[in-house]
C-alpha cells in the first residue's frame, strides 16, 4: 500500500523576493542563517529538547532561558545552548 504525502507550508521554491531580508543581515545573522539550516545542527538541537530548562518572556518581549545544566553539544557549535 502506498502512503500519500501532503506538504503543508509555503510554496516551494520560494520567490527571490523572499530572500530580500538577507540584504540587511549582519555577519552574526548570516552565520545563524547558515547554522540553523545545517542538518547535523538540527538533529543535535532536537535531541537537546529533552534537557530541562526554564524559559520566560521578559517585558521587552525577549525570551530568557535558564538552563539547569551545561550543554557540551551546543558548545561544540560555539553556542551556550541550542535555540
Amino acid at each position: 500500500m502506498y502512503r500519500v504525502r501532503h506538504y503543508v507550508g509555503p510554496p516551494w521554491p520560494p520567490t527571490l523576493a523572499a530572500y530580500d531580508y538577507m540584504r540587511t543581515l549582519t555577519r552574526r545573522d548570516w552565520a545563524w542563517e547558515g547554522l540553523r539550516r545545517d542538518p547535523v545542527y538540527q538533529d543535535e538541537a532536537r535531541a537537546h529538547l529533552k534537557v530541562i530548562q526554564d524559559t520566560t518572556r521578559l517585558e521587552s518581549g525577549a525570551l530568557f532561558t535558564r538552563m539547569h545544566e551545561a550543554s557540551p553539544h551546543a558548545e561544540v557549535w560555539a553556542l551556550r545552548s541550542f535555540r
